[in-house]
């Protein structure tokens, strides 16, 4: 029967079998040696021809950055775009409080997700922030606008805080979305001697933007309501502003191990199988 549909319950099990259930559980954990878990959840099923592919990626930078050389860490640059909303509720989690024995639990009114956004590119490196985007409103994010408002902001950077060397062995790391890989971009890093490193598609897991600074930046503005896009930025950046430099310096550390596992796990999502 577990063969079969391996989400069949004790009491199911007992009524389609007539064994009482305190047996149909002694038998599945301790004849069988099964244990009861929720499915992880994933960003895609991949195939093996893309776990394959993660592989290989994730083998290719450790050649260059298992060994966490801070010289080599330091000349790569990260970066994504994310929504950020007006206003984020408050999770669950974060209204835990302490309560006495004969206390009341207290409640608090649940609140929606505003409708309002500001959709960001942001970008750090392992000394801290690097430049912050907001993409306009009604618009999306083209090569042509990733180029030339995005990636400039990002040669800015270097040029002011690089002078003698700029962008020149500045490594980039970015996923695959269609603007990233536009040919208006391509030519864009060429010119400013940028390089790209691999990415694997559909590797949210490996993007220290996706699993670390957007949740970051977002737990830190739950239940805080903005009245403007200017706001939203303001509140971006000081954010991003107060995290500290070793913080930026272990996000990459915590990309190094991903990638370790990455190829340890055959390719498949990391996610929920290190603890952060």
């Amino acid at each position: 029967m577990i063969a079969d549909d391996a989400k069949y319950t004790v009491e199911e099990i007992a009524d389609l079998t007539n064994i009482n259930s305190s047996a149909v559980f002694r038998i599945l954990k301790e004849n069988l040696k099964l244990r009861k878990v929720c499915a992880r959840w994933v960003p895609h099923l991949l195939s093996e021809e893309q776990k394959r592919i993660r592989v290989e990626m994730a083998s290719q930078l450790l050649t260059i950055y298992e060994d966490c050389d801070q010289r080599r860490i330091n000349e790569i640059v990260t970066g994504d775009e994310t929504w950020i909303y007006f206003f984020e509720p408050e999770t669950k989690l974060n209204n835990n409080v302490w309560i006495g024995e004969n206390d009341t639990r207290p409640q608090i009114a649940r609140r929606n997700r505003s409708v309002w956004r500001v959709m960001y590119a942001l970008f750090f490196d392992s000394k801290g922030p690097v430049a912050q985007v907001p993409v306009p409103e009604h618009s999306s994010v083209t090569g042509q606008f990733y180029a030339e408002n995005v990636l400039s902001q990002v040669v800015e950077h270097y040029k002011t805080t690089r002078p003698t060397t700029s962008t020149r062995g500045i490594k980039l790391l970015h996923d695959n979305a269609p603007a990233h890989r536009s040919e208006v971009v391509t030519k864009y890093l060429k010119e400013n001697g940028i390089a790209v490193l691999p990415h694997p598609p559909y590797g949210p897991d490996l993007a220290p933007c996706d699993f670390w600074l957007n949740a970051v930046i977002k737990e830190a503005l739950q239940g805080r309501r903005f009245e403007s896009r200017h706001a939203v930025g303001s509140a971006v950046f000081q954010c991003m502003k107060r995290i500290l430099k070793e913080d930026y310096r272990a996000a990459f550390s915590t990309w190094i191990s991903r990638l370790k596992k990455c190829v340890q796990v055959n390719g498949d999502y990391v996610e929920g199988l290190i603890y952060m």
